[in-house]
């Protein structure tokens, strides 16, 4: 929905890290103003129709097991879209069985964690009856290897269901200039698993 140059210089850079940081840290103010931003999408975009049929929105785990009373930004996301009329429930439905290392801790793309390291590190809880639309909430999408991990999880428990991702923020790391921070994209990731490889789109 929104984008992140994470290494970006201009004005639109600047202010779209300092966005991030608050989706991360969960400000419900540039939360809403997402909300916003989606909610101003056409009727026929396919954002629109994706939060269209009740679907279970499902926040992304963090790196870490859960602990009580952490900081769960994915959820703040799901929670809020849900108040603003956006998905039918929330449902924590996936989480880390063990701690993998944040993406972030690495600058090289080739150390950090594979899609089969956090396939191996997440677990689903006990399977809900007449589950048909998931979206899998994520707050910033890099190299999609959490996402795809954790759809093809989901997959497994729900082999029916129409399972998808709706990512905050998308990054950009090889930007230098950002020309618009708000700019909503549908597209395709493939997972080619005889390679453990996320092929992103553009």
């Amino acid at each position: 929905m929104l984008e992140f140059a994470s290494r970006g210089t201009n004005p639109s850079a600047e202010q779209s890290k300092q966005i991030c940081g608050n989706i991360k840290a969960g400000n419900a103010k540039v939360i809403e103003r997402l909300i916003y931003h989606i909610k101003q999408l056409p009727k026929d975009h396919p954002i629109t129709l994706m939060f269209q049929d009740n679907p279970i929105l499902v926040p992304a785990p963090r790196s870490t097991p859960l602990v009580e009373g952490a900081l769960w930004p994915t959820k703040i996301l799901a929670d809020l879209f849900l108040e603003a009329g956006l998905g039918g429930s929330v449902e924590a439905l996936i989480f880390r069985a063990y701690r993998v290392p944040r993406s972030s801790g690495f600058s090289n793309a080739d150390q950090r964690p594979s899609c089969n390291t956090h396939y191996h590190s997440l677990i689903t809880s006990p399977p809900l009856a007449f589950v048909n639309k998931i979206i899998l909430i994520d707050d910033v999408f890099t190299l999609g290897r959490t996402s795809c991990a954790c759809v093809r999880k989901l997959k497994e428990a729900y082999p029916d269901a129409d399972i998808s991702v709706f990512a905050a923020m998308r990054t950009r790391g090889f930007v230098r200039e950002l020309n618009h921070v708000v700019k909503p994209a549908y597209k395709t990731m493939i997972y080619a698993s005889e390679y453990d490889s996320v092929k992103l789109p553009d």
